[in-house]
């Protein structure tokens, strides 16, 4: 049995401006990139079941558009340029978030001192901030690890 997967990624950017990476679909993403994958469905032999058969790959409609390779390392290269972009993005926009939390967690406001459930409150909302980045980086970084 073969199929194709897609991977796609989707860019989600909330009010606040928080840009979120993901390959989920989310309400409000936009599809960035979309990439077709062969399954990893490969039949096992009854006598050896550690050996794999080869997979195959399922032959392209004959109207299917094709792309010659000079275009193909065109659209390669667009996109590692454009995760490169993203992630240097978030890698700001994390180090942004971990400012705001280190200053946050130095500084309390006359009504966080008065009404300490805020200032946890602000706190734990710029911690979340930060780890959403840093989970950003880290998706961008592996997604660029994968570029041909």
């Amino acid at each position: 049995m073969s199929s194709a997967a897609m991977a796609d990624i989707y860019k989600y950017t909330d009010e606040n401006g928080n840009v979120t990476f993901t390959n989920s679909p989310i309400k409000g993403a936009v599809r960035i990139m979309s990439e077709s994958q062969p399954s990893t469905n490969a039949r096992r032999s009854n006598d050896s079941p550690s050996v794999k058969a080869p997979r195959v790959a399922a032959p392209s409609p004959v109207n299917f558009p094709k792309v010659d390779s000079a275009t193909q390392k065109s659209r390669d290269s667009n996109r590692k340029l454009i995760l490169e972009e993203e992630l240097n993005s978030e890698r700001s926009l994390l180090a942004k978030a971990q400012k705001n939390l280190q200053d946050a967690e130095s500084n309390k406001t006359a009504a966080e001192q008065a009404n300490p459930k805020l200032y946890l409150e602000r706190i734990g909302r710029l911690r979340e901030t930060s780890v959403m980045h840093e989970k950003n980086v880290a998706a961008l970084q592996s997604e660029l690890s994968r570029v041909r």
